[in-house]
């Protein structure tokens, strides 16, 4: 089916296209109004050593001891792998989406926590909840091992965003998939349509050219029709069954009889010489 075809097909079911593009455009609405924006906001948490372990060397200053931390890191990012957590923040937001993981933009102790939710204020305070649970959760964890105060490891929020971003990819992601499917039913059904009036229409023209093949076949092998071929149509129209000539005698056995008899004489065997 070529595309010249297919525009033919659709210009004839155009009722069908222009109400699925009534329904996509509805659909697309609705999914619009109903699904509102998912917003994202993003913090960084840095570790930092314990005063303790300082150098002297680099003074007080902690933030040139911190290439030992990573790791240390990383094991406060997997304790937020686990189902708890999933269904804490569940509980709170069932919308929300949240992951912690380490920053790749940077070396050393820096744990990225990436939040999104329904509305700009709900994202904004799932992603205050999880900052807080890091030093929470990092303190914890040198608790269960004995870790003394004075040689725990820290931690403090490196940045956080006060203002959520609007995310539309799940949104568009939605739209397409109403609005591109209503489109395409809309066609897929104005197709079909079209294929089966077409057959519809071509089996009845087609049935009738044969029914009427076949009363011309029954009227020309009906008794006395070869006849009737045999002595054309002049010699049909003007002699009918039911006619009689004007001025004409009709011939019958009385007429017949007359003519021929003779005064005088009988009709029959008698020998007229006696």
């Amino acid at each position: 089916m070529g595309v010249r075809e297919i525009l033919a097909a659709l210009t004839r079911r155009w009722y069908i296209v222009v109400v699925g593009l009534a329904v996509a455009i509805a659909g697309g609405w609705y999914v619009y109004d109903s699904n509102p924006p998912d917003y994202a906001a993003r913090g960084l948490v840095l570790l930092l050593p314990p005063e303790g372990n300082t150098p002297e060397a680099v003074g007080s200053n902690p933030f040139l001891s911190l290439g030992g931390l990573e790791l240390t890191a990383r094991v406060v990012v997997a304790t937020y792998s686990s189902t708890s957590f999933s269904e804490e923040v569940e509980a709170i937001s069932p919308d929300a989406e949240v992951e912690v993981s380490m920053d790749e933009s940077t070396r050393g102790g820096v744990i990225a926590i990436d939040v999104k939710d329904k509305g700009e204020e709900a994202a904004l305070s799932m992603l205050d909840y999880v900052t807080g649970t890091v030093s929470e959760r990092l303190q914890g964890l040198q608790d269960e091992v004995g870790v003394q105060e004075s040689s725990a490891v820290t931690s403090m929020v490196l940045a956080m965003d006060t203002v959520a971003e609007p995310d539309y990819q799940s949104l568009i992601r939605l739209l397409v998939i109403v609005v591109g499917g209503s489109i395409a039913g809309a066609l897929i059904i104005a197709l079909i349509l079209d294929l089966a009036l077409e057959r519809r229409r071509r089996r009845g023209s087609y049935n009738f050219w044969n029914r009427r093949g076949g009363a011309l076949r029954r009227a020309a092998t009906a008794p006395g029709a070869d006849e009737d071929q045999a002595q054309g149509p002049e010699t049909r129209s003007s002699t009918p069954d039911s006619a009689v000539s004007v001025g004409v005698e009709p011939r019958t056995p009385e007429t017949i009889a007359a003519r021929l008899a003779v005064p005088g004489r009988r009709v029959g065997h008698d020998n007229p010489t006696k």
